[in-house]
């Protein structure tokens, strides 16, 4: 059986993460861009143990992370990951930034997503390719109407997510009747949207609308954020679920 028949719809990244395995079978060191947990899990499956795997995000517990495939007999330093973090700088006095702000700033600078990785709120600051960390330093100078000043910290910050809860009554786990229930959305809106595309559960896009969700799911609408989804243990008299939505910051 083909590698690719255990990956439905991750075809092309597979190709890439098996070119990381040939390469590094050959002798070399691969640095990848930031890869989200659902493709460094995909990485991880297809090197499996010919070669070892290392990965660094910038912040302890990173979400988002470089990984380096190399030989095993590669010693590895935190320096070869390349990565840059900095901690943004403003006044606080007319205006407050989060994690949206910033990801808008970076993507309005014509970057892809996987030059940078996770944005911290507390401090705020963010982890970026060091390739294009002198582009970010030159060009990123405000945010939103607030100018705001860059300075690199080091690889010692925690990420600090918040959240914004809602708890919620949903008749079935089905995405299509989770999404619609998360973001307000008709039945006929949330089915299109997963067919379309728009929508990832743990960073993976799913277009199936019965799939079933899971406790601590996390479920990404384009343009919309994300939210971790809590499945509780109570249940309403009518045997519906008591659910909570866990909504990014």
């Amino acid at each position: 059986m083909s590698v690719y028949e255990h990956f439905k719809g991750d075809e092309a990244f597979v190709s890439k993460a098996l070119d990381y395995k040939n390469q590094a079978q050959n002798g070399r060191m691969v640095l990848t861009k930031f890869l989200n947990p659902h493709e460094q899990d995909v990485v991880h499956s297809v090197v499996g143990n010919s070669c070892a795997v290392h990965a660094e995000g910038g912040f302890v517990d990173a979400e988002s992370k470089r990984l380096i495939i190399a030989p095993d007999y590669y010693e590895i330093y935190p320096e070869d990951f390349k990565i840059k973090v900095y901690e943004v700088h403003y006044s606080e006095k007319f205006e407050h930034l989060g994690h949206r702000d910033v990801l808008g700033a970076l993507m309005h600078l014509g970057m892809n997503r996987d030059c940078f990785g996770d944005i911290d709120q507390h401090p705020l600051a963010f982890a970026v390719c060091e390739e294009n960390s002198e582009y970010v330093l030159l060009n990123l100078k405000k945010i939103k109407k607030s100018s705001i000043r860059l300075s690199e910290h080091d690889f010692s910050l925690a990420l600090n997510q918040q959240f914004k809860k809602k708890e919620l009554v949903a008749s079935s786990l089905r995405l299509d009747k989770i999404l619609g229930l998360l973001y307000g959305l008709s039945r006929g809106k949330s089915v299109d949207a997963i067919k379309a595309q728009y929508v990832k559960v743990n960073h993976k896009i799913i277009e199936q609308t019965d799939y079933l969700c899971n406790n601590n799911d996390i479920i990404s609408f384009r343009h919309h954020g994300r939210v971790k989804l809590v499945v509780t243990d109570r249940v309403t008299k009518a045997g519906n679920y008591v659910v909570e939505g866990l909504f990014y910051l």
